[in-house]
């Protein structure tokens, strides 16, 4: 617990290990981001217990014991970071814990109780065609509040800017209030982007062209007038707006490098129905750089 000499946090950053590499570099993003929060950073392992079946029990490894050896490794791990000795500075800022149950449970049920939520990305293969291939995914897709996908690509340090993924049918303002707040924090600069997918109009005529056209102008004058609106209230964050020609979320990915921080937003689905072909999923899975999904 935080002492009562030490500002209270507003919320924990949440951070789930596994004694990966990936996991350990999640951690070190999670090490910063709890700088810019001022909030108490909590490293989670969580371990299966395993169940006998009827009278038939295995002996093995004690499973607490090994959770507790990774989180001791982990928190060795953890001192040879320079944000870590900024947190070590003060007392309670930092809490490493071995956790019984499931992985995805136990970080969802953090985020319910209102904890920033950061996991690591292992890299994309077979499991991207289904609706829950990873713990990233799931975590992503089942946590409500804010969820923070960071790969091993991604850089740990403050990011270079903000980009805010808009999609103009989605209430977007409290994804640009997260993002404009990110970027205040770590003193960057914010790109508000929204790509169209222009393949749908092939074979259009000159009518149809001229009206996409307009429709582009205004979704454009939209999105401005409501970055604007946040910018006045963040006047220390400068903010472009960036519309981008091509399929998303395949056109903003190639924009994006791994010293970026995508914010973007989405709801939380259900494990029944998941949600692998939405567009804050693909980037979730393909960003190089860390993504924070808001959901609503």
């Amino acid at each position: 617990m935080v002492t009562s000499s030490v500002e209270v946090p507003v919320r924990d950053v949440v951070v789930g290990v596994d004694g990966s590499e990936g996991g350990y570099h999640a951690m070190a993003w999670a090490a910063g981001e709890a700088l810019r929060l001022t909030a108490r950073l909590v490293v989670v392992h969580a371990y299966a217990q395993p169940v006998g079946v009827g009278s038939v029990t295995t002996r093995g490894p004690d499973p607490r014991g090994e959770a507790e050896a990774l989180v001791a490794r982990s928190r060795a791990r953890f001192e040879r970071t320079a944000p870590s000795r900024e947190l070590a500075t003060t007392p309670g800022a930092v809490e490493f814990v071995a956790v019984r149950g499931d992985a995805c449970a136990v970080l969802v049920h953090h985020a319910r109780r209102g904890a920033v939520v950061v996991v690591g990305r292992r890299g994309v293969g077979t499991f991207d065609r289904v609706p829950m291939g990873s713990i990233s995914s799931t975590v992503a897709a089942l946590a409500p509040g804010t969820v923070v996908v960071v790969p091993r690509a991604a850089r740990a340090q403050d990011p270079r800017r903000v980009v805010v993924a808009v999609d103009p049918r989605e209430a977007s303002d409290r994804v640009l209030e997260a993002g404009f707040d990110e970027a205040d924090r770590a003193g960057v600069s914010l790109t508000a982007a929204h790509a169209a997918d222009e393949g749908l109009f092939a074979g259009a005529t000159d009518g149809d062209l001229a009206w996409l056209e307009r429709l582009r102008a205004e979704a454009r004058a939209d999105l401005e007038a409501r970055v604007a609106r946040w910018g006045e209230k963040y006047p220390a964050v400068g903010w472009t707006v960036e519309m981008r020609e091509g399929v998303a979320p395949g056109a903003l990915l190639a924009a994006l490098r791994s010293d970026d921080l995508v914010v973007t937003g989405g709801r939380a689905a259900s494990l029944q129905v998941g949600r692998a072909r939405s567009g804050p999923d693909r980037i979730v899975r393909h960003a190089p750089c860390a993504v924070s999904v808001v959901h609503d």
